[in-house]
């Protein structure tokens, strides 16, 4: 009692670091991250951050922009500073190099807003939201639907949109387009092995009247660019993204989306890596978080078939 009576009287406060000599591992957690600049990246790491010190520890982040050599320098970096465990909420490929410096450190990792096996992980229902997506567009009256990739989403989840949407389209025995490859900004797509102008690819007589574009960042580029080349969203063309990011409420954007919540899902993570730290033989877990339709103003249906002539269908499908 006389201890607690002195540490109340002098207003002690542990010292942090002598605490992590004793048990070895540091009070800090490790967040690799893409662009910052992105909605998606910034609204986690924040949630993230607030988790982690609601929990006794601060965070260091590394922002890896996409690049495999910068992502290995930043997990190595994070080792060298002792972080008790590191969220991953940019993907970087499992590389033997980065799986050793992983092992030997034996440090507790977990995915954020992906899904990915090596670790723990809290992530949308990828499939599910595909579906949700052109499932919407189908019903407006929608026929010819592409669905367009971004660099900005990881392959498992581009992989698993892709398949919601073709799975959705398979239903009801349309044919899928094939996947327009598309870097924001950019004025050319690449379909299969064809690169054509954006113009070109959304102009044609049998170009597509809907868009599911893999995510939100996209799908608000996507709609710049249609405005800028004369085709109006909805009226000519549609456009749905996925994330539910805070950019794509607003009254000038009016996104169509397939909501995620990024807050429940980084909240979540940063529990996941704290049992973890507490006890790391536990098995990996894998949670999978529900996504619902948003519908905003990007959608509407197609433009009557007079505004565009029929050509044989099959070209541009897959």
């Amino acid at each position: 009692m006389r201890v607690l009576r002195a540490i109340e009287r002098l207003n002690y406060k542990p010292n942090a670091i002598a605490r992590q000599f004793v048990t070895q591992r540091t009070t800090m957690l490790g967040v690799l991250v893409g662009d910052l600049s992105n909605p998606y990246y910034a609204q986690m790491a924040q949630v993230a951050e607030r988790a982690a010190f609601g929990c006794g520890y601060t965070t260091m982040f590394c922002n890896i922009e996409g690049e495999e050599n910068i992502a290995v320098s930043g997990v190595e970096a994070l080792l060298e500073h002792r972080v008790a465990g590191i969220a991953f909420l940019a993907f970087i490929s499992r590389t033997p190099q980065l799986e050793d410096a992983l092992k030997r450190a034996a440090v507790p990792i977990v995915f954020i807003g992906l899904s990915e096996r090596w670790g723990d992980s809290v992530g949308p229902q990828d499939t599910q939201g595909g579906r949700l997506a052109t499932e919407h567009l189908l019903a407006l009256g929608h026929e010819r639907i592409a669905y367009v990739r971004t660099p900005l989403v990881e392959r498992s989840g581009d992989r698993a949109r892709c398949a919601g949407y073709r799975a959705a389209m398979r239903k009801v025995g349309r044919s899928a387009m094939t996947p327009l490859q598309w870097e924001p900004g950019a004025e050319s797509v690449r379909a299969g092995r064809v690169v054509v102008e954006l113009a070109t690819a959304l102009g044609q007589p049998d170009g597509p009247t809907a868009l599911f574009v893999s995510n939100d960042i996209g799908a608000i580029a996507m709609i710049e660019a249609c405005e800028t080349l004369g085709f109006d969203v909805p009226g000519k063309i549609s456009i749905v993204g996925f994330d539910g990011i805070a950019l794509a409420g607003l009254h000038r954007i009016s996104l169509t989306t397939v909501a995620q919540s990024l807050d429940f899902q980084a909240e979540r993570a940063v529990a996941l890596l704290m049992e973890r730290i507490e006890n790391p033989r536990i098995e990996p877990r894998h949670e999978s978080v529900p996504v619902e339709l948003m519908v905003r103003n990007s959608t509407g249906p197609p433009p009557r078939r007079s505004a565009r002539r029929r050509r044989p269908s099959g070209h541009l499908t897959a």
